[in-house]
């Protein structure tokens, strides 16, 4: 209350000073017209009607000026008056505020009262009616899940999956040419930390290898994303590579998925995603190969990468290129002897049209390492009956084609 005292002292100050000030200037230039028409020499008497025009213009002058002053003057404390008028609203909407939120506790005071009289009257009166609880199912997660699928079986038989008999060859790819320029051998050079020891000029190396879409700067900044000892370096020729788009790239990219630094495993995770070309040909290409530590590390840097858990529910998708993908990725960890995390997923997946097609998938591959791991699987016991019949009549299948 105290500051809006002052303010309104304040303005009535600033409003007096102005008014002081308009009018000694007023004062100020009168005296000087004054002044001038004293000191001008004495006109004859033909200019007598003259002299009376000038006094007549000084005077409408004048009478203007105080018009003007006094219309500013009423229009000032009109403004005065207005935000007087404002603060006393805003204290108002203030006070009323003040009071809304009284009569709010009063009114959650009343409430709780009225609970507890609420309460009194259920214990004294009549017994309330009692309330249906909704029946709990207590069957076990995978009993309830068989019963589900039981009904879609003819919806799960129509999955493009269980139409894949056999895993295909993969189609050749045009390998890239090798190159002989000078400045692509220079770089090839510099870019092995063997032969360079200084990261910025294996760095410009990356950089100029960039430059040539070549089989032998392919190979070198596989090794460099792979084996350089700077994981700035290794993100950067992950990322070299992906800009490549080509087939040549991918396991090194794939490899480089297990990277003990996160800023090369993101690199590779954003790589993979690049890539346009056929992947279900990529992951069988590496299962053709007859070194096993190759397929196997293979297999290993598609779990780290995260592929191996999408594929799982890429298994039951409708689009059967999805499908055959995952397909081709399930056949190279079985041949990896990667079938522990296949093995868990058979025993826990809540979706039982996804343990049904790993099942078709081993039945399809017939790998002696997968059906050690079924029976291993059977031994524990820990499969729902159906789903366990479907297993042991898998592993009969499988045995007698192995025999």
């Amino acid at each position: 209350m105290t500051s809006k005292k002052n303010q309104t002292l304040r303005q009535a100050a600033i409003l007096l000073f102005n008014f002081v000030s308009l009018i000694s200037l007023i004062s100020i230039s009168t005296t000087e017209i004054w002044a001038q028409v004293r000191s001008a020499p004495p006109a004859p008497a033909t200019a007598q009607t003259e002299d009376s025009t000038l006094w007549y213009v000084l005077l409408s002058v004048l009478v203007l000026v105080l018009a003007g002053v006094v219309w500013w003057w009423r229009k000032s404390r009109q403004a005065q008056s207005d935000s007087v008028a404002a603060s006393k609203l805003a204290e108002k909407i203030g006070n009323d505020s003040d009071m809304n939120s009284f009569d709010g506790d009063k009114e959650l005071e009343w409430l709780r009262k009225n609970r507890k009289i609420v309460s009194r009257k259920n214990q004294t009166g009549s017994t309330p009616r009692p309330v249906s609880m909704p029946k709990v199912n207590t069957a076990a997660p995978n009993e309830v899940k068989l019963e589900n699928s039981a009904a879609n079986d003819s919806a799960e038989n129509a999955l493009p999956i269980f139409s894949i008999e056999r895993l295909e060859a993969a189609h050749p790819f045009a390998n890239l040419p090798i190159s002989d320029d000078q400045d692509l051998l220079s770089a090839v050079e510099q870019g092995c930390d063997e032969f360079e020891e200084d990261e910025e000029v294996r760095e410009l190396a990356v950089r100029i290898l960039a430059a040539f879409k070549k089989r032998n700067s392919v190979e070198t900044l596989s090794q460099i994303a792979l084996y350089d000892l700077s994981s700035n370096l290794r993100s950067k020729a992950v990322s070299v590579l992906s800009e490549f788009d080509h087939e040549s790239v991918f396991e090194a990219i794939l490899l480089a998925n297990a990277d003990p630094t996160r800023e090369v495993r993101a690199a590779a995770a954003r790589g993979l995603t690049k890539l346009t070309f056929d992947r279900a040909d990529a992951w069988t290409l590496i299962s053709e190969t007859d070194e096993d530590g190759r397929i196997r590390q293979s297999a290993r840097a598609a779990m780290e990468s995260g592929f191996v858990d999408m594929s799982f529910d890429r298994l039951v998708s409708q689009d059967r290129k999805q499908a055959y993908e995952a397909f081709a990725l399930m056949a190279l960890l079985i041949k990896a002897g990667e079938i522990e995390k296949i093995m868990n997923v058979l025993e826990t997946h809540r979706d039982l049209s996804v343990r049904r097609a790993i099942l078709h998938i081993i039945k399809v591959i017939k790998d002696q390492k997968a059906l050690d791991g079924l029976c291993a699987l059977l031994e524990k016991n820990s499969l729902p009956v159906e789903f366990q019949e479907e297993v042991d009549k898998t592993i009969e299948e499988i045995g007698f084609v192995t025999a």
